[in-house]
């Protein structure tokens, strides 16, 4: 079995995963692909997409970038993150987080994300950018 399919299961079933209904689209090669919806839980009073939750869904998804590198004794743990929101995605909409793994070093790994909104067309537009910054621990 593999690491990725190791903690799959368990990080989609997380409660806040499942309320986003986040789905795992790809992972592997130092690259993952996540997706979920706008809607009444992710969405602010007004609507769009929560800051929050995008800030939150690209740890996860810089997560699934990293873990198929991994060892069955390491864990990545979050030590930064960085996100900056460029626009809002609006309920109905869907979106994709691209993350993607920069630098696997001994005891670091550097990723980044972006974030899209995908419209009913299917038309993508860029809404958020991020990196995550992990430690690379040893469980014992």
């Amino acid at each position: 079995m593999s690491r990725l399919e190791e903690v799959h299961d368990s990080v989609l079933a997380h409660p806040l995963h499942s309320a986003c209904e986040l789905e795992l689209l790809s992972a592997g090669e130092g690259r993952s692909e996540v997706r979920f919806a706008v809607n009444d839980f992710t969405a602010n009073p007004m609507g769009a997409l929560h800051g929050g939750i995008v800030y939150a869904l690209m740890d996860v998804a810089c997560f699934f970038a990293v873990v198929p590198s991994l060892s069955e004794d390491q864990q990545p743990v979050t030590v930064e993150t960085h996100s900056s929101v460029l626009r809002a995605a609006m309920k109905g909409e869907s979106v994709v987080i691209r993350a993607r793994l920069d630098r696997l070093g001994r005891t670091l790994a550097a990723m980044r994300a972006e974030a899209l909104a995908v419209n009913a067309s299917g038309e993508e537009r860029l809404i958020a950018t991020g990196s995550v910054t992990k430690a690379i621990t040893t469980v014992r």
